[in-house]
């Protein structure tokens, strides 16, 4: 649409000159006009020219939003505009909510160009965080050596807690919402960092049918199968096949490698279901592998100055 009209309906919004329709939401109150609202969405085209009340009142009442979103919707159907970071709040970090409430309110009116808008400044606020992400695996500390700070996350999972919020755990369909599908692929793009990440471990419990999402994308991207055991018992070199009650694996922590036992050696070693944060044992291996190069650095230290005494 030509900008000098989109300029003119801005003008009508402002003053509502020749409003015929009076929209409601919260403590906020909008004098509009039906031939731009009914033109430009769908939604207020069945609303106001179908048998509803809204129809014959022209009063439009909208409960299940906030003020403010209802807001930058009536200024995108006028102007065309719509500036996702302007709407976020001063101390927000990123835009993940505000590309929520906005992806929603786009959603819900039938506007699927506000909810590309939406997507496409999300994509670009993932672009902005995810090379770093796969680079630094190690989210030991609040900030790592490459520079990461992960203070956005709680923001990160404050949208993805929105985005599940009425999502149940029997929802497995393959055609999600683009939405819920956007944080998903960020999440799984960066999976070798947050897997390691406490916080994010914790937020997995919180939301179970994200926990099952992210179970599933890895489950078919298959991962797993670039970590496949050896067939033959690491320890006796049996075949499992052998065996009578069964093969298991485990994670040696201090090789990151995946060892196999038949159920004989198995019983011998600690080989069943691990219930703590795998990523804890692998730090402890760092941390004592680390204290280990430190006794053989002093003691190295300590015998070239005796034998540097015993010399002089």
């Amino acid at each position: 649409m030509d900008k000098r009209f989109l300029s003119s309906d801005e003008k009508l919004l402002e003053s509502g000159l020749f409003s015929d329709v009076t929209v409601r939401c919260g403590d906020r109150t909008w004098n509009l006009h039906k031939n731009i609202l009914c033109s430009r969405s769908i939604w207020f085209e069945k609303a106001l020219t179908g048998n509803f009340e809204e129809a014959k009142s022209g009063i439009v009442n909208i409960e299940n939003f906030e003020p403010e979103a209802i807001d930058s919707l009536i200024r995108y159907i006028y102007t065309g505009i719509c500036d996702i970071p302007a709407l976020s709040p001063t101390t927000a970090k990123t835009n993940f909510v505000s590309c929520f409430e906005v992806y929603t309110v786009g959603d819900y009116f039938a506007l699927s160009s506000l909810t590309k808008i939406a997507l496409d400044t999300l994509t670009v606020e993932f672009d902005s965080k995810i090379a770093p992400l796969q680079l630094n695996y190690d989210s030991g500390t609040p900030t790592s050596e490459s520079g990461i700070s992960p203070d956005w996350l709680p923001e990160l999972f404050e949208a993805i807690r929105l985005v599940y919020a009425d999502i149940p755990l029997s929802d497995t369909s393959h055609t999600a919402p683009r939405l819920r599908a956007a944080f998903l692929s960020f999440v799984h793009a960066a999976r070798f960092y947050f897997l390691q990440n406490e916080h994010f471990n914790a937020f997995l419990d919180e939301v179970p049918t994200f926990a099952l999402d992210v179970f599933r994308i890895m489950r078919h991207t298959g991962d797993f199968v670039a970590n496949l055991p050896d067939a033959h018992c690491s320890f006796c070199k049996s075949k499992p096949t052998r065996a009578e009650k069964g093969y298991y694996t485990h994670l040696a922590t201090e090789k990151l490698k995946l060892t196999a036992a038949c159920s004989t050696c198995a019983n011998k070693k600690d080989f069943s279901a691990g219930w703590t944060d795998w990523s804890g044992k692998v730090r402890a291996e760092k941390e004592k592998a680390e204290r280990e190069r430190e006794k053989v650095a002093v003691t190295g230290a300590m015998h070239a100055t005796r034998t540097g005494s015993a010399l002089g």
